[in-house]
């Protein structure tokens, strides 16, 4: 069918589709249920109104003795890119820094958090959300493009573009105005960066040169920001590192001494890295050799307290269940702190959100087992083309990544594994088409076209 070669009739459905589901995840913005930590970001937004309206740098750099500590401890173990957009949605909505509420008091009730004005209003929320939800459908725009890079095939494209902006957690975190929507944006970015150069390096007879340099370019840019945006992106912006600097060794199956042009080029890659980093962190500005061991600590004594309060994982295997649901099979949570089961405004915001269907497709075991069958046999289809840098590129990213959270995520906190929600998708809509082809052709005399 010749109709079916159509580039123009793939790209008009490929647009199609990507606006649909852009239009899914943006629908849901305004009736995601209420997180504390909304409060506390967009209380943090208000570095926007000190550096980009009254352009006032000193009262965001770090010191010994800070006008506001809590508001300095905020902007120390937090990403900026979420909370300055936040701040640009709600200065293009017409708000003001008077219009902020103050930052979530975690241990108090919701009436005593009302009286104090941490809940903020419904038009600055709504801003603040919609800020994240862009972002959000950026990552879904960049998850069908490194599918179609890693396996070029639009209906694989399509599987993973629908898996992941169908997925229960991302919608719900994504939609928030939390961090997590320009976590997600700038990794998928970072990651799909990555598969352009790649791809390009290992182009016949030889690399564009221009090109090459453009598309690292843009990795690295885009890794600055993923880190900016949450510095445990770091892992996402190192497993793409690794893989750029080794993929000539896997496609010419033998290591040789990078020739000087290339170590120049990854070096300037990662100092692009850390100064777009930089460039977006100015609280780091007045400490720049101190402030990573400092935010380090204070991440690490956070977590702490947490597991404390909560709980964590006792063994491996609490583990590994932990990390099988949050990839496959787990029913969104819509909070971590048991106290909210008593909110009555958050369960009748469940109960809305719920019944609108714009909350995903369901977890539970069946769909879980069916996106690991996918997703299984996602991971033959690849390993079969494993030599084919994107292929071998997307394999690295996945297993990286889930080794990672699995070592470093101390408890059963489901936004924290949103960083495998990518890879998963992109695996799993690959295995989806790759698993109907192999029953077609089980089915059928005449085999499909792959």
């Amino acid at each position: 069918m010749a109709f079916l070669k159509n580039r123009w009739l793939w790209l008009a459905l490929d647009v199609i589709l990507l606006v649909g589901l852009s239009l899914y995840v943006g629908a849901g913005t305004d009736n995601v249920p209420f997180h504390g930590d909304e409060s506390s970001l967009i209380y943090m937004s208000r570095d926007y109104h000190y550096l980009v309206q009254q352009r006032d740098l000193d009262r965001v750099l770090y010191t010994e003795s800070p006008e506001n500590p809590s508001e300095q401890e905020l902007r120390l173990l937090n990403g900026t890119v979420g909370k300055m957009a936040m701040g640009l949605a709600w200065d293009l909505g017409g708000y003001t820094v008077e219009d902020l509420n103050e930052p979530w008091a975690w241990g108090l009730g919701w009436d005593l958090n009302a009286a104090m004005l941490h809940v903020p209003t419904d038009d600055v929320l709504y801003a603040a959300r919609l800020s994240s939800a862009v972002l959000t459908i950026i990552s879904v725009w960049a998850v069908f493009a490194i599918t179609l890079a890693a396996f070029p095939n639009h209906l694989a494209a399509w599987a993973a573009s629908l898996i992941y902006a169908t997925t229960p957690a991302l919608l719900l975190n994504g939609r928030r105005a939390m961090m997590e929507g320009s976590l997600l944006a700038f990794s998928a970015l970072t990651v799909l960066a990555a598969l352009l150069v790649i791809r390009e390096q290992a182009r016949d007879p030889r690399p564009r040169r221009g090109v090459l340099l453009a598309w690292t370019a843009a990795w690295a840019v885009a890794g600055g920001f993923a880190i900016a945006s949450k510095h445990t992106a770091v892992m996402t912006v190192a497993v793409t590192f690794a893989i750029i600097a080794l993929e000539p060794a896997i496609r010419k199956r033998r290591w040789e001494w990078p020739h000087w042009r290339r170590l120049a080029r990854w070096t300037g890659a990662g100092l692009l890295v850390i100064l777009t980093f930089l460039a977006l962190t100015p609280a780091w500005w007045s400490d720049l050799v101190g402030m990573p061991d400092r935010v380090l600590t204070m991440r690490r004594n956070m977590l702490d307290a947490q597991v404390e309060k909560y709980g964590g994982y006792e063994t491996l295997d609490d583990r590994l269940v932990g990390l099988f649901e949050g990839m496959f099979s787990a029913e969104p949570q819509y909070y971590e702190d048991r106290m909210w089961d008593d909110f009555p405004v958050i369960q009748d915001e469940i109960a809305a959100y719920e019944a609108t269907l714009l909350d995903g497709r369901a977890g539970g075991p069946v769909w879980g087992a069916l996106l690991l069958i996918a997703f299984a046999a996602g991971l033959v289809a690849l390993g079969y083309r494993w030599r084919a840098g994107p292929a071998w590129a997307v394999l690295v990213w996945t297993a990286v990544t889930a080794l990672g959270l699995l070592a470093l995520t101390p408890f059963d906190w489901q936004r924290y594994y949103l960083p495998l929600q990518a890879p998963v998708a992109v695996v799993a809509g690959i295995g989806a088409v790759r698993f109907v082809w192999y029953v077609l052709t089980a089915l059928l005399p005449v085999a499909p076209e792959a």
